[in-house]
């Protein structure tokens, strides 16, 4: 049965899902997310979270107060050793406050999320499933220069595959590191990490670039960490904590 809760908890699925895209999309462009835009998802997501405490009881109360401590001390203590940026600790702690009791939704013979809710607390299932979700990076662009690039040049790039794709010379995206450059030699060098591009290296691509010494380089893509923070949203919701999950696995073999 469709309840008034389970509609409350699908529209604040689905207001957080806008606003962590929306700051995704920042991120990308411009690698700035504004301070308004998690007070406005706070002030936005308010009423639904009101209407839901109407529905908790007291031990979820005292859960979601001591939950909300510690993933803003975790998410803090990450950002203040430099694991990730001042909106990544910000979007966890606006999921901690806005999801203080991780939601179960039972419509007929649907449950979500379908494995586990992992540990109980929901911001903390995203932010172990956006570390997990993170290498899934490496297989999209694989898969992507496969189809891109073909099999024809897989043995003589294939560490590249993994961590980067080609581009044009003459558009560079922003955000992006060489994983191909020109020396001061005028000679050609890969890298196994890339290198930000500063003036003097896109100037010596742009030289080389004219004499038909070089059309495309490898480059490799500096994504910020909301992305994953943002997928990690997605699975705690459908499928819970692959975290908690795979420690159950690894426990049941024993």
């Amino acid at each position: 049965m469709f309840t008034g809760y389970t509609a409350v908890i699908v529209l604040k699925y689905l207001l957080t899902s806008a606003f962590l895209l929306r700051a995704c999309i920042m991120d990308l462009k411009e690698r700035r997310v504004p301070n308004r835009l998690w007070k406005y998802m706070v002030i936005v997501l308010l009423p639904l979270e009101v209407f839901e405490f109407l529905n908790y009881g007291f031990f979820d109360l005292i859960f979601g107060v001591i939950q909300f401590v510690l993933v803003f001390a975790l998410a803090y203590g990450l950002y203040y050793i430099g694991a990730y940026g001042g909106a990544d600790a910000k979007a966890l702690m606006v999921l901690s406050f806005l999801f203080p009791v991780y939601p179960v939704l039972r419509v007929g013979s649907v449950t979500v999320p379908y494995l586990n809710t992992g540990f109980g607390v929901f911001a903390f299932s995203v932010l172990s499933n956006s570390v997990i979700a993170a290498p899934a990076l490496v297989l999209v662009l694989f898969l992507r220069n496969l189809i891109k690039e073909g099999i024809k040049n897989l043995r003589e790039n294939i560490f590249y595959y993994f961590i980067g794709y080609r581009v044009d010379v003459d558009a560079i995206p922003r955000f992006h590191n060489l994983l191909e450059y020109i020396d001061v030699k005028g000679k050609i060098v890969r890298l196994r990490r890339g290198i930000e591009p500063d003036e003097a290296i896109l100037y010596r691509l742009k030289k080389a670039h004219e004499k038909g010494k070089i059309s495309r380089v490898w480059v490799t893509p500096g994504l910020p960490f909301l992305i994953f923070i943002t997928a990690g949203f997605f699975i705690a919701i459908f499928l819970g904590n692959l975290l908690f999950e795979l420690i159950s696995i690894f426990l049941s073999l024993f």
